[in-house]
């Protein structure tokens, strides 16, 4: 809760920087209006889309109507794919996603999906907010024309599974739906990652495809996986996952420095709210999985700490992605060293 409270002192100094900036230079009289047309990769009914829904209204409040966002959502202007591309040319003005599909273009983004990082959403905010890591993947953002605004939290991502988890050699032998890095970390404890789509989770664990999958905790309810899966496994390997809204770096830098703040604002406070409710979709999941008879199993510490440390050759491997690659791990490392988790 500390860290809440840091969170919305920043937003109330970043809210009266604002007031004070634009009271003394804008008059409303010479107010002009900027359209923000916004990409929002996830459905309209999703966590993510909610989220995206708080931003447009907390932006047309803090900016009077100034900014006008426009959401539009999967593939009404661009494809997933295509969206960072077309935000960075300036065909849109920004995009609501998660970076690890854009990994190919600006590689520091890998570092935001590292397994066994951050272990909460309080840790998370500290580490964008506090320990500089907004600024770094910020400073990576800019070289391809983008602006990265704002970072929002959507719950824990973890493992659900047909087979209990006493240790990680549970793992080893099993086959469970598992990308990117994931599939490594998987590997490396002895598993057998399998790369198919999530919307595909149901039917790969009810055919019996995978053993499991590791995939959003909340999807347990919204995917009905309590009617496929014996065992949710605690800790996650991202807790929470991230996504994040990118702006168009020529839009960013043509706004007055009143709407700059609004707009920082309002990614600001999207993002403690995300930290809130991040907490509560996890406890909303745990809660499914005692209802459906879905056991909860929680890894000791021991068994956590093993994990960590095999996940550091891969965060060596991906701080050699670029120099910011580099700084954006280490800060990651003394962070957690700091508090005692490495």
């Amino acid at each position: 809760m500390e860290m809440f409270k840091r969170l919305m002192a920043m937003c109330f100094v970043v809210c009266t920087l604002a007031f004070v900036i634009g009271v003394g230079i804008f008059s409303p009289a010479a107010a002009k209006t900027y359209d923000l047309r916004l990409q929002c990769v996830y459905p309209e009914t999703s966590h993510g889309g909610e989220m995206v829904k708080k931003f447009a209204k907390k932006v047309n409040e803090y900016t009077k109507g100034q900014i006008k966002v426009k959401i539009f959502w999967p593939n009404q202007l661009v494809s997933l794919r295509k969206a960072y591309d077309a935000v960075s040319n300036g065909m849109i003005e920004g995009v609501y996603s998660c970076s690890l599909y854009y990994s190919g273009t600006v590689p520091e983004v890998k570092t935001e999906f590292l397994p066994f990082t951050w272990r909460n959403p309080e840790e998370a905010a500290d580490i964008y907010f506090e320990a500089g890591y907004l600024d770094l993947l910020r400073e990576a953002n800019m070289k391809h024309n983008v602006y990265f605004l704002s970072p929002v939290m959507v719950a824990t991502m973890g493992c659900m599974t047909k087979f209990p988890v006493h240790t990680l050699a549970d793992f080893k032998g099993k086959k469970l739906r598992a990308v990117a890095m994931d599939a490594v970390v998987l590997k490396l404890m002895g598993g057998a990652p399998v790369a198919i789509p999530g919307t595909e989770n149901y039917q790969a664990l009810k055919r019996g495809t995978v053993d499991g999958t590791i995939y959003p905790l909340y999807t347990i309810e919204t995917y009905k996986l309590y009617e496929v899966v014996d065992y949710v496994i605690l800790p996650g390997f991202h807790t929470p996952a991230v996504t994040a809204f990118y702006l168009n770096l020529d839009f960013w830098k043509k706004l007055p420095e009143n709407l700059k703040f609004a707009l920082d604002r309002a990614g600001h406070e999207v993002t403690l709210l995300s930290c809130m409710a991040s907490d509560k979709w996890d406890k909303e999941a745990i809660a499914s999985a005692h209802k459906h008879n879905v056991k909860v199993m929680t890894l000791p510490e021991s068994e956590v700490a093993k994990a960590r440390k095999l996940c550091v050759p891969l965060w060596d491997k991906v701080a050699k992605g670029s120099v910011l690659s580099q700084k954006a791990v280490d800060l990651l490392k003394n962070y957690l060293k700091a508090k005692g988790a490495l």
